[in-house]
């Protein structure tokens, strides 16, 4: 009972400290103006709100709206569909204007605290050191970069969740059908929030499995395949939420283009990218590898030189003597750790500004790695691995010398204060950004746009150049919204073929369609617009089209 208040008490913590970075006025479902002209986060928005205008459908992660006369899937949105879904079937008692991403960031504050002490508890870890390094999880720049940049993957709790079923192994594995179970339940929200958390977690889940098959073999002498049942539950959780997304049934591409150029680079864990008041930002490779952030903070490195010196003493003082399943959890801790690592890093793998060696190259091998394009991702939970070792060696040091046990866990409290200041420049921008109250004004500001829309004909706008910038299609896509009309193309996470519909519309032009092409780098076009025999208008930087006179 006691271990479940501090549970409490470090989700407590996580939704007081979102509060204070953030505030709570993102929390009114009505307040929408902060979403907008954000670019990731519009993205995530908007596609919740078509997906809440369209009807139902089986799959039911559906919605014709965003790629008509095509369906598209909530998935490709980044809308965290586990809520996008929950909040359709409540729409007809909601308000027209309703966003959920404040109360997702607050919940996964609350939750990146709760496991965080289910964790470092589960290790022994004292109730001090596990409130106090809390903390560092809670603040953890990986999130605060992640979270209303690219909102689902600011979800850092599903990967403590997967720590925390790996670290209660001993004491779970042999009951097969509960630890089936839990992970079966995250393999179907990693579906329903990200899909990027499949290798993170996926990497935990091997781990558990192989020390379930090495203690049941060292116990039985025989390899017991009922230890793999928990992976073929989160593969069958994993899919049937997928699918029930509607994530199979679009077409879409499963890999992306550029592999490579958004991995991790091995200075990252010390590449503060703006957030260090000590630390520079360091060079990279290349561009993307922004991706690949995962700075740890000074007083993680703190407590790194206080975790090397206690091992030190373990070894030489004390003959550091590992008992055997400890010795298993180790090295499969660090074998973790290191394919984790070696996944991002690659198929490049770089440090600094300079490229040490590539993998040869292989067509299939590229084709299934770019599913996760960006690599530099799959390193956050080493981060934690990181977070949870030195805490786990400084609690430690506190109980094995009770006369200074208390300067040790002085020590950990300290390191919390150093890891604020170090990151505090980084969260006081973050507070005056979200302190002041936003107002959306559409960019698209011509009264051509309000003409079309009260010629009162128009259902659906036709985008007919081949390429658009994602931001400004947000504002086209604000515009249907607000109008009652679909879009034939969206700022999707995986690209869907919509150039066969875009010729159908473009060959059948019709009064209810308007049809929207750029005014400048058109040379590559497939379609002149002065070559359809449309009504054409000059507005905010495109030619408007349609059939009839405005």
């Amino acid at each position: 009972m006691a271990d479940k208040l501090y549970f409490l008490m470090a989700a407590v913590l996580g939704a007081v400290v979102f509060a204070l970075l953030y505030g709570t006025h993102i929390l009114n479902p009505a307040y929408d103006a902060w979403l907008l002209s954000q670019g990731d986060l519009t993205q995530h928005y908007l596609g919740w709100c078509f997906y809440r205008r369209g009807n139902w459908t089986f799959p039911i992660g559906l919605t014709d709206q965003l790629a008509y006369p095509s369906y598209s899937s909530v998935i490709f949105t980044d809308s965290i569909p586990l809520f996008a879904v929950f909040f359709k079937l409540l729409s007809p008692i909601l308000p027209d204007t309703f966003q959920y991403f404040g109360w997702w960031g607050i919940l996964s504050f609350m939750l990146q605290g709760y496991f965080s002490v289910k964790i470092l508890r589960t290790l022994r870890v004292g109730k001090f050191c596990s409130m106090a390094g809390s903390i560092f999880f809670i603040l953890s720049p990986t999130v605060i970069e992640k979270m209303f940049r690219h909102t689902a993957l600011g979800g850092h709790w599903l990967i403590l969740a997967a720590i925390y079923l790996f670290v209660k192994h001993g004491k779970s594995y042999r009951n097969v059908r509960q630890t089936s179970l839990y992970w079966g339940i995250l393999g179907a929200l990693i579906a329903s929030i990200h899909l990027y958390y499949l290798p993170m977690c996926g990497m935990f889940l091997g781990g558990y499995i192989l020390c379930s098959l090495i203690r049941g073999f060292a116990k039985e002498h025989r390899l017991k395949l009922d230890y793999m049942l928990p992976g073929v539950a989160f593969a069958v959780g994993l899919f049937a939420a997928t699918w029930l997304l509607g994530g199979f049934s679009t077409g879409a591409e499963a890999g992306g283009d550029g592999l490579g150029e958004c991995s991790f680079n091995l200075n990252g864990f010390f590449n503060a990218k703006g957030y260090s008041r000590i630390f520079e930002p360091l060079l990279t490779y290349a561009d993307g590898q922004y991706e690949g952030f995962a700075y740890l903070g000074l007083g993680i490195f703190v407590l790194i030189l206080v975790s090397l010196w206690y091992l030190l003493l373990r070894i030489t003082i004390k003959k550091l003597k590992l008992h055997t399943n400890v010795l298993l959890y180790g090295v499969v801790y660090l074998l973790m750790a290191l394919g984790l690592i070696l996944f991002a890093a690659s198929p490049q793998v770089t440090f600094n500004d300079k490229l040490i060696f590539s993998f040869p190259y292989s067509s299939t091998l590229y084709r299934i790695w770019s599913i996760f394009r960006s690599t530099g991702r799959i390193v956050w939970p080493v981060c934690y691995l990181i977070f949870i070792g030195v805490i786990v060696c400084c609690d430690r040091l506190a109980k094995e010398n009770r006369i200074a046990g208390k300067r040790f866990r002085a020590v950990l409290a300290v390191c919390v204060l150093v890891q604020v200041f170090d990151l505090s420049v980084k969260l006081g921008n973050l507070q005056k950004e979200y302190a002041q109250k936003k107002i959306y004004e559409s960019p698209l500001q011509s009264e051509v746009w309000e003409r079309v829309a009260e010629a009162g004909t128009v259902k659906h706008v036709v985008w007919v150049s081949i390429n658009f910038d994602n931001y400004e299609m947000m504002h086209i896509a604000k515009y249907a919204l607000d109008h009652d009309m679909t879009m034939n193309t969206y700022y999707f996470a995986r690209p869907l073929n919509i150039h066969e519909n875009t010729k159908n519309s473009v060959e059948n032009l019709s009064d209810d369609c308007v049809y929207l092409f750029r005014t400048v780098d058109n040379d590559n076009d497939r379609y002149d617009p002065k070559d359809l025999g449309l009504q054409l208008y000059e507005a905010d930087g495109y030619i408007v089209g349609t059939t009839f006179v405005l």
